[in-house]
């Protein structure tokens, strides 16, 4: 083996000799390497930094590639041969339109002498620009009221607690409007405060607050959906909200939690006639924690999907349960692909809500 050692110490050298060839500076030279746009206004439109080169070296080179890290940034060269001794200039074009704040991008020019990029930087300020009312209120509910928003997802509200959003409203218009808010789909913890007078111009908030008692026996999906009327007329956009009820966990302990863990997060039922009998697949949940699980709910999406856990099923620590989905695929409207959830609450802290996904090809 020894008298082979020479030969790839030989070998390697060539090897590193080579890469160091590749990996050589470009002779395009660029004079600098950082523009400051300085402050740009945001509605002023794009603005252009301008960098220049010189190819310092005995043989053309080709610019081949500007690579920008953003989309905001475009890149305008001429591509074709910069002979030795020539300048190459290089324009970068920064559009600031809904980019208020600092600037700060990376530009890399790709030569035909290495394959090393060249780095350029670009920075500076956005000046933010006044925006529209409807920028600020996008949804439009008829009358002259605006709001921010008509929808907001609450992730979870435990029992004993309530959890609130704000969404922001302005009457556009120069007359007084009165608004009342109805609902057409009631979850029954849901409730709703506003001005049911505001003035002309005036702006305020419109509150959404989920509230649980104690004693709740609520888990699971909690949905309102609600319908705003001005000055009589109901909108044809509607304001929703929607919220997970789940356990207290303010007495949780983290080491003597219960754990639950589902081996697989996709049930499949393959290629079925949709034609098809109810079809059956089977789940499994661990408790791995130190502490009973208690599975309080199990929610679908779908019609055609069901699964029954049947009141408070626990599984003592160590152990495991199977479960059953039922699946009919003649309560599923149209052949091909069919993609469903299955929502899975339990009193785990770290994961009061499970989702496993049941997907089939219908024919």
């Amino acid at each position: 083996m020894k008298r082979y050692i020479p030969y790839i110490i030989c070998l390697c050298g060539i090897l590193a000799a080579a890469h160091g060839s590749t990996a050589a500076q470009s002779k395009l030279q660029f004079s600098q390497t950082e523009f400051d746009y300085g402050q740009v206004k945001e509605d002023g439109g794009a603005v252009t930094a301008r960098f220049e080169a010189c190819n310092t070296g005995s043989e053309p080179v080709v610019v081949l590639e500007v690579m920008t890290s953003c989309g905001c940034t475009t890149p305008y060269f001429e591509r074709k041969p910069i002979a030795a001794g020539e300048t190459f200039a290089l324009e970068i074009r920064y559009d600031p339109m809904n980019r208020p704040g600092r600037i700060d991008r990376d530009i890399f020019v790709r030569a035909s002498d290495s394959d090393k990029d060249i780095k350029l930087h670009i920075t500076g300020r956005v000046m933010p620009r006044q925006k529209s009312i409807e920028e600020i209120y996008p949804f439009d509910m008829g009358g002259g009221l605006r709001l921010e928003s008509n929808f907001h997802a609450f992730a979870y509200v435990e029992h004993g607690k309530s959890v609130e959003t704000r969404i922001g409203y302005v009457n556009h218009s120069d007359r007084q409007i009165t608004v009342r808010i109805s609902p057409t789909v009631v979850s029954g913890a849901l409730r709703v405060e506003y001005d049911p007078s505001i003035p002309p111009h005036a702006s305020g908030d419109i509150v959404l607050r989920y509230r649980l008692a104690d004693n709740s026996s609520r888990y699971g999906t909690l949905e309102d959906i609600l319908r705003v009327i001005v000055d009589g007329r109901p909108s044809q956009t509607q304001l929703s909200a929607h919220a997970i009820a789940v356990n207290n966990f303010d007495d949780a302990d983290d080491i003597s939690a219960p754990r639950s863990e589902i081996p697989i997060n996709i049930i499949k039922f393959g290629e079925v006639n949709r034609a098809a009998s109810t079809l059956r697949r089977q789940f499994e949940v661990r408790n791995t924690g130190q502490t009973p699980l208690c599975i309080r709910k199990a929610e679908v999406n779908s019609e055609a999907i069901r699964c029954v856990i049947g009141g408070n099923t626990t599984i003592a620590p160590g152990q495991s349960r199977q479960f059953t989905v039922e699946f009919t695929p003649s309560k599923v409207g149209r052949d091909g692909a069919y993609v469903a959830r299955l929502f899975l609450i339990t009193d785990d802290p770290r994961h009061p809500m499970q989702t496993l996904r049941v997907n089939a090809i219908l024919k």
